[in-house]
């Protein structure tokens, strides 16, 4: 009696061995989350307790080298939602986070971009003002807040509230998003263009940053400031002028983003001091972020 032979779909197999190296491949994925979470453990040992245990300086330049490799036919965006939900998750091992999100009654807010920046797990609270995010981080309610970035005759303006406080401890060290990509392919809605990120940390130089300036001054006119500006060495992007009270000689706080990176010892800035003398009453830098990466295929 001849046996019967079982015919094989050499489709079929093909589909079910390159199944199985997709199954190799998750399985070499997850043994390699489990060697970064076991650095990671070493990390926070090393560095022992602080006050917020995140490096943005570190996440830009990471992420930036990530998207500087050839990408193939990755899909937009994957790489930097990936490693922000990784950086995200990790950073919880090391210590609490917990971030006030600008989302007001009305109009665009920052929930999505902040969700997407901080991962699924991170705990996020909803505040109706800019100026309410900042005051539940200064009464250490949550870690950090995600504001709007500044803007002329904004009646919810915050950074006034960085300016005033002489210690400086609260800056813009981050933006967000990082990356945008194109309409449909994101999941951000009815959001803000971008926010910033405010907390008791200081940027790092990355390459490619923007910082801000506060200052309060008497009898220095807004042309004034920006020739002086130009002169000690910064270039503006933007400038904001906020009266401190009424009358020619009441204090004027201006903000001021400039190009390039700001450290608190930064040598143009006792340029500027010297060039202002006794008119001006308080400057501080109060931070910056890193370039976003730009959208789109690179």
């Amino acid at each position: 009696m001849a046996l019967k032979t079982v015919a094989v779909n050499p489709d079929k197999q093909a589909l079910a061995d390159l199944r199985a190296q997709i199954d190799r491949i998750d399985g070499a994925l997850h043994d390699l989350l489990l060697d970064r979470v076991e650095i990671i453990d070493q990390v926070r040992k090393l560095k022992g307790k602080q006050n917020l245990y995140i490096r943005p300086g570190r996440e830009a330049q990471m992420l930036r080298a990530l998207i500087g490799r050839p990408q193939g036919k990755l899909p937009e965006g994957l790489i930097v939602r990936v490693w922000r939900e990784l950086i995200s998750g990790f950073t919880l091992m090391e210590g609490v986070l917990k971030v006030a999100v600008y989302v007001p009654e009305k109009g665009p807010d920052l929930w999505d971009h902040a969700r997407d920046h901080y991962g699924a797990f991170t705990p996020l609270v909803e505040t109706p003002t800019a100026v309410a995010a900042i005051k539940a981080v200064q009464a250490n309610k949550v870690s950090v807040a995600v504001v709007p970035p500044p803007q002329a005759n904004d009646k919810d303006a915050w950074w006034p509230l960085l300016a005033a406080d002489k210690k400086n401890v609260l800056t813009v060290f981050a933006c967000l998003p990082f990356e945008s990509v194109k309409p449909g392919r994101g999941n951000a809605r009815n959001t803000l263009p971008m926010g910033l990120i405010v907390g008791k940390l200081y940027p790092e130089l990355t390459g490619d940053d923007h910082s801000y300036l506060a200052m309060q001054c008497v009898h220095v006119p807004e042309a004034e400031m920006r020739r002086l500006l130009g002169k000690a060495g910064y270039k503006v992007r933007q400038m904001l002028a906020q009266s401190m009270g009424r009358g020619g000689s009441t204090p004027v706080a201006y903000l001021v983003e400039t190009e390039g990176y700001v450290g608190r010892n930064d040598t143009r800035l006792a340029r500027l001091r010297a060039m202002l003398g006794s008119r001006l009453q308080h400057l501080a830098p109060l931070g910056g972020y890193a370039v976003p990466l730009k959208s789109g295929r690179r």
